[in-house]
């Protein structure tokens, strides 16, 4: 029986990589697969179980790259809350449109393909968008009760649009601006024209709002 050997199962998928780069998955044939790994198909089967699980490695592959990617940049010069929400998004977006049959193959195999490495992974996205709402927050730049419920949303956003939106409407610059014109907005922080932001105000509506009294105006206010 043929033993697994680390190198040769980057070689098949670096060989897989290159062919659902330029081909429809269904497309893609196992046979290729091997053919361009320059391997028998039978040692395919020595590391993966089927396509969609070859698929689904490479995708974990690249998805972990770019949160490890993400977590180094954040870390060695830690973007300004805004900047830094706006690269998340713009990150989560290209990841989705390179790799789209990844989403119709996690609702296909539903919970079959969950993976603790993925979990993972996936948790270390959501913590990283959280902590950038939480320092805005702190900032002033953002108002959100609750980062932790933003940050679970904004991949889901990018899962919807690749699962449910007319192929004809996936313009990845458009789906990009729009997530981020929505994180924005719904965090508190809307941009102008100039591509300046400001905190957002809240209409009076005709009323006026008592002004509190402040330590300096004595406990009745005066």
């Amino acid at each position: 029986m043929q033993r697994p050997d680390e190198k040769k199962r980057q070689q098949i998928v670096r060989a897989a990589a290159r062919l659902f780069a330029t081909r429809p998955f269904h497309k893609v044939k196992l046979d290729d697969v091997a053919a361009a790994a320059a391997v028998g198909k039978g040692t395919l089967y020595v590391y993966f179980q089927s396509k969609d699980d070859l698929y689904y490695s490479l995708i974990y592959e690249g998805f972990a790259q770019l949160v490890d990617r993400l977590a180094a940049q954040f870390s060695d010069a830690e973007p300004a809350p805004r900047e830094g929400l706006r690269t998340l998004c713009r990150e989560v977006v290209g990841f989705g449109f390179a790799n789209p049959h990844f989403f119709e193959l996690i609702r296909a195999a539903g919970g079959t393909m969950r993976h603790p490495r993925w979990e993972g992974k996936r948790r270390d996205l959501v913590e990283l968008i959280e902590r950038t709402i939480r320092r805005g927050v702190a900032a002033g730049d953002f108002d959100d009760p609750h980062p932790e419920i933003t940050a679970v949303c904004i991949p889901g956003l990018i899962r919807s649009i690749m699962l449910y939106a007319p192929k004809t409407d996936r313009d990845e610059d458009v789906v990009a601006g729009q997530i981020v014109r929505w994180v924005e907005r719904g965090v508190g922080a809307v941009a102008d024209t100039a591509g300046v932001t400001r905190r957002r105000v809240a209409p009076s509506r005709g009323k006026t709002t008592a002004r509190r009294p402040t330590l300096a105006s004595g406990r009745n206010g005066r």
